[in-house]
């Protein structure tokens, strides 16, 4: 398993007028998690979220064209308001390894802003080229903080 030492395949920042509590109340509330999680024209179905060390995010997701993704996080890492890091099962149906996220929030502006990063590491070259490449993993990203932002910033629930 790739470790968070070496250079990200994927490092995505996005700075929020939110606070690091409405960044953090969007990623552990199930409702809200399912508004944001996944690029634009998706919908998600959270089955279980218990953001903890050793807990488990499983969500489905729902692309445009109604195919559906079954994806399974497990979180090594939380550190609430700051840090989160969890490993993504892979999914052997796309030929995907599992791989290792890490999500930093930072306080920027006393608290008015925040800065939200996203980096991910692959087990492989191929496995990069699948996400980056042929699942555009960059361009999902940068859409999914655009759409925590929205969640954070127009409240949870």
């Amino acid at each position: 398993m790739p470790n968070d030492s070496i250079t990200p395949d994927l490092d995505v920042t996005r700075v929020m007028p939110a606070s690091p509590d409405q960044i953090w109340s969007a990623w552990i509330d199930p409702t809200a998690i399912a508004r944001w999680w996944g690029p634009d024209g998706f919908t998600s179905t959270v089955r279980e979220l218990d953001v903890r060390e050793g807990g488990r995010f499983d969500v489905v997701m729902q692309g445009p064209d109604g195919s559906t993704f079954e994806n399974l996080y497990l979180f090594d890492t939380v550190e609430a308001g700051m840090r989160v890091t969890y490993v993504h099962q892979g999914a052997p149906e796309h030929g995907l390894a599992p791989s290792r996220s890490v999500v930093t929030i930072e306080e920027v502006d006393a608290g008015k802003r925040t800065s939200v990063t996203l980096r991910s590491f692959y087990a492989s070259e191929s496995d990069r080229k699948k996400h980056l490449v042929v699942f555009q993993a960059a361009a999902g990203a940068q859409q999914l903080l655009e759409r925590l932002e929205q969640v954070a910033v127009g409240g949870t629930g």
